[in-house]
Order: structure tokens, then sequence, then C-alpha cells
């Protein structure tokens, strides 16, 4: 049998003494769990009980209004009817900076809760923690078909609420999910030509595919262009946010 000097032995406790508490502590592996609904706080954060613990669950890639915006409560209700007080399934992701789980919550249905949210209208597709598409085609048909919170004229995201609530600026990039920022579609004019310059009737300011305006325009307001040049001709001037 080898025996250790005590030298080294001492040595070897000394450096396991010293280590942060949580390296010498197993950690929780990311995993299936399932429990009671006991409370739902809002449209998108539910507290399950979970071997007798109270979890708090913030449902993954979705951002559902804040109770005080336009359809908050509508939020926190339809989630209330659809999972207080029912044993669910959440896959979890994670946590978060204040500590709640992120999941994806099944119900006993089998209904992903998450998307259901979207597909109703009453969550956005949180595309700055998610990069499922399946949910963005949800929300697309939203709002397609003016479900929910897609009845406003300007539905503001959560997060720019959030931004306002704390008296900070929010920026383009805010407004403006990666599939839109890649947009550069052609559109097809009167004379046959193509147009990739879009200018906006009233404000005199035009948009390139790759200014962060392009395509918001609407279509009572858009006058469209060939070149830059044409638009710059006929007086209108680069929109302020257009990279330069």
């Amino acid at each position: 049998m080898l025996v250790l000097p005590q030298a080294v032995v001492r040595s070897f406790l000394l450096v396991c003494l010293s280590l942060p508490f949580p390296l010498i502590t197993p950690s929780r592996s990311l995993a299936d769990f399932s429990g009671k609904v006991t409370n739902v706080d809002d449209g998108d954060t539910l507290v399950i009980l979970h071997e007798g613990q109270k979890e708090l669950v913030r449902l993954h890639g979705v951002d559902a209004p804040e109770k005080t915006q336009a359809f908050g409560r509508k939020a926190k209700q339809f989630t209330k009817e659809a999972a207080l007080g029912k044993e669910v399934l959440v896959a979890e992701h994670g946590k978060d900076d204040r500590g709640r789980i992120i999941g994806d919550v099944t119900l006993p249905d089998g209904t992903n809760l998450n998307r259901l949210l979207v597909q109703q209208g009453l969550a956005w597709w949180y595309w700055k923690h998610s990069q499922d598409k399946s949910i963005r085609d949800l929300e697309d048909e939203a709002k397609a078909e003016k479900r929910g919170l897609w009845r406003d004229r300007i539905p503001i995201p959560p997060w720019v609420f959030r931004k306002i609530q704390k008296k900070q600026v929010p920026e383009v990039a805010d407004f403006e999910p990666p599939r839109k920022a890649a947009s550069s579609s052609k559109i097809a004019r009167a004379d046959g030509t193509t147009s990739s310059i879009i200018g906006h009737r009233k404000s005199r300011l035009y948009h390139r595919p790759d200014c962060p305006g392009y395509g918001k325009v609407t279509d009572q307001n858009a006058v469209h262009f060939t070149t830059v040049e044409e638009a710059e001709e006929a007086g209108y001037n680069i929109a302020r946010n257009c990279p330069r």
C-alpha cells in the first residue's frame, strides 16, 4: 500500500478546504420534472409545487404583456384557466438572473402552454432569448388573424415596455427580430421595373433594404424608387437610422 508523506496530505487538504463551496457541491442537472400549478403570477410566470417545494417557473421563448400593459390581465387570466390547479410537466432550460426556472410547460392534455399563449395572441416570441422559428411562425399566424394583442394598432413588446418603465430609451434593435433585419426583397412597379428603395410620402425620407425602417412604411404613405439617386432627385433624404 502506498503511504503518502504527511506534508503531501496536509497540502491536499488545504487545497480542498480553500475551494469555493459551489465547486465541491454537486450541481443539479437540467431535467424534466412535474408538479402542480399553485399560483400564476402573470401570463408567463407560474408557481409549481414539486416534491414539497414551490418552484417559480418562467416560460421559455415567450414574453407575455406586463400586467399593466394592454392584454396583460387577459394573458394572466388565460394562463390561470389553462394551468392553475393542474399537474404539468416542465422541461427545464436553466435559470435566469432572478433565479427563476426557465422552462417549457406541458399541460395534462399534451398542449405546450408556451406556444398556446403565442398562438392566442397573448404573448410575443421572445426572439432575444429563443431561436425557435416555430414560435415565430405562431406569432405571424396570430398577427395575421389579429388575435389578442395584435388587435392593437401599435402593440408594444413587453421588453420595450419594461425599459420605458425604468426610464430607459429603447433602441431600434429592440423592435427588430432577426428575420426582419435580413429582409431585402424588391417590389414590382407599374412600369415593369423593380424598386428596392422605399420613401415615406409625408416625412420625405427614404429607406434602403438594410435600414431598420424598411418595410414599415404603410402602403398609403409608401413611394417606391429603383435607386437611391432616383429617390434623392425626387427630394427625399435618407432616414437617420440607416447605416452610413
